[in-house]
């Protein structure tokens, strides 16, 4: 209905636009292997997405992950091809997500189709990144889910209320995931690794667990390690600095000094004030089984408010110190914090982005001996000026 009155066809330069042979690549994705079965899951897919490719086309590369669609784009593809292999599935696999997005730059590919959105990514902020890169470099992002032909604003309203769904499905699937964990820890079952002075084992009282597939993980508990002397060196942490009120530096030179007394633990290296630190603040040599004290997904794995702490119901392990004395300890570390005045701040801050912790090596009346990134160095006790913190800072980034 838009054709020129006459016709045109016989002019030099009509017909200038030339199509590209589809060039097209398959992208998938499914949860961990304990939550579905990849060989159907992304095997179905591929057939799915199949309906996209015109008559005798075939994809030019498969990419898909078996992985949480709620991770981070920096944070996707990171399994070994060897990890795949062993899962079986019958579609070959030229990456996942990541190696998508380095094959889009190099102009390999010219659309890419998918079974829906939600199998690029749960997250609508790392689907709707995915979708923009795509376009910006001039590849189109198809979903077998939605209707083809139309209009472009009708396609768009589906995906981005399917966006919108997915996203919101990602926060009941996290919703239910703490509530099942906080009643988990609640009953007195191990989270995390045990820390030191405890092994995990199976506790034999607890309800059979399965999955869809017929096996469940078993519930674990803490118990005491064997090799006793770990929780006499608990003890002793505890003592030092409730006592004694060492830094965590002088701490761990203490233990380092009689190892035959303060073994190590296994894979561990040396005894590192970082250690003495994560030691000295555990609520679970009390006895107490204790979750949720760090943001695993968000604000980077920082602390969580101890009011956010959730605890067992009652002792669910054998304790290596007693509650009140890991409070007090607390109350010590804090009074000794409380010491560095604000400039402090600006030092730690500088030194946590550069991957740094100042840990305190030994003090006296006068005087405290800090060590960060493996140069030690002196300050009077209280205050840090501005100025004196602008240069620990700019030792911190010499360092760096």
């Amino acid at each position: 209905m838009f054709d020129p009155p006459i016709d045109l066809s016989s002019l030099p330069g009509y017909q200038t636009a030339t199509t590209r042979p589809p060039r097209t690549a398959f992208v998938g994705r499914c949860s961990t292997k304990d939550n579905q079965d990849p060989r159907s899951s992304i095997a179905g897919q591929v057939a799915e997405a199949s309906a996209l490719l015109a008559p005798g086309e075939e994809f030019t590369a498969y990419f898909w992950d078996v992985e949480s669609g709620m991770l981070g784009l920096d944070e996707r593809s990171q399994a070994s091809a060897e990890d795949y292999a062993r899962l079986g599935v019958p579609v070959p696999r030229d990456g996942g997500l990541r190696e998508l997005l380095e094959c889009v730059e190099r102009g390999d590919i010219n659309r890419v189709a998918c079974e829906r959105i939600g199998r690029v990514a749960r997250d609508m902020l790392a689907s709707l990144q995915v979708e923009y890169h795509l376009l910006s470099r001039g590849v189109s992002l198809e979903c077998a889910n939605e209707p083809r032909g139309g209009m472009t604003s009708g396609r768009l309203e589906l995906r981005r209320t399917s966006q919108v769904r997915t996203e919101i499905y990602r926060h009941e699937l996290v919703e239910q995931s703490m509530r099942g964990q906080r009643q988990h820890a609640a009953n007195g079952y191990r989270h995390g690794q045990p820390c030191y002075g405890y092994i995990a084992v199976v506790d034999p009282d607890a309800p059979a667990t399965a999955n869809r597939f017929g096996g469940g993980r078993p519930k674990m508990r803490l118990t005491l390690h064997p090799d006793r002397r770990r929780a006499d060196t608990v003890v002793e942490v505890f003592r030092l600095r409730r006592d004694q009120r060492m830094g965590d530096g002088e701490i761990a030179r203490v233990l380092a000094g009689d190892l035959d007394r303060h073994p190590l633990a296994d894979g561990q290296l040396l005894w590192a004030a970082r250690r003495v630190r994560r030691m000295l603040a555990q609520p679970k040599y009390s006895g107490y089984q204790v979750f949720n004290r760090r943001a695993a997904r968000t604000n980077r794995g920082r602390a969580n408010p101890i009011a956010d702490w959730v605890w067992s119901r009652e002792q669910a392990h054998p304790a290596i110190v007693t509650l009140q004395e890991w409070y007090e300890t607390q109350l010590v570390t804090a009074q000794m914090r409380e010491r560095q005045a604000p400039g402090w701040d600006r030092v730690h801050e500088a030194a946590a982005q550069r991957g740094l912790q100042v840990a305190t090596v030994r003090q006296s009346d006068t005087h405290v001996l800090y060590e960060a990134g493996g140069r030690q160095f002196v300050l009077p006790r209280g205050d840090l000026p501005a100025a004196v913190a602008d240069q620990v800072i700019a030792l911190l980034e010499a360092d760096t």
